[in-house]
């Protein structure tokens, strides 16, 4: 699809290939049964591309909308969570490997009320409690989730990807 053209149509795949600006946005029909408080999100990727955005789970109408964003930053995985009041937490892979060696790998991020934990290929890379407070607690997504960008003219400072695949 180029930047001017959209699909609505409903279509199975095991794959998506993301070129130029080209992304996925999911609405999920279930958002309104789900307990917010615990989230879980799990795909498998390839790419060649150091930097770009494979997940956003938000509206992303502004920054204060809550937020769950996976992505690539100089070469390694990159979480980020905003459960409330623009309280963004980085979290990203501090080991020396790439992500960006176009073999497949496999992500899973869960966030259990602040405790976020982020598998990578079976592997618990990363643990933390974004705020001991508990003060913001649910992750108020409002059902969209988009895949390997974002619509055109989003602002954000996790960039656009092309050239990834999920499975």
């Amino acid at each position: 699809l180029t930047s001017k053209q959209y699909c609505d149509s409903k279509i199975k795949f095991f794959i998506a290939k993301f070129i130029g600006n080209s992304y996925i946005k999911y609405t999920d029909p279930y958002y309104g049964k789900r307990d917010l408080q615990y989230s879980r999100i799990s795909l498998n990727f390839t790419t060649n591309q150091t930097e770009g955005l494979m997940v956003w789970m938000g509206k992303g109408e502004d920054e204060d909308n809550d937020f769950l964003a996976i992505g690539l930053a100089n070469g390694t995985l990159k979480v980020v969570v905003n459960l409330g009041e623009r309280i963004c937490v980085p979290l990203i892979h501090s080991k020396h490997s790439t992500c960006c060696d176009e073999r497949w790998h496999f992500v899973t991020v869960v966030q259990n009320q602040t405790c976020i934990k982020v598998y990578l290929d079976e592997e618990l890379i990363l643990f933390e409690d974004i705020d001991p407070h508990r003060k913001y607690t649910a992750l108020n997504y409002g059902g969209i989730c988009y895949f390997g960008g974002f619509e055109i003219g989003r602002k954000g400072n996790l960039p656009v990807s092309p050239k990834l695949k999920f499975y």
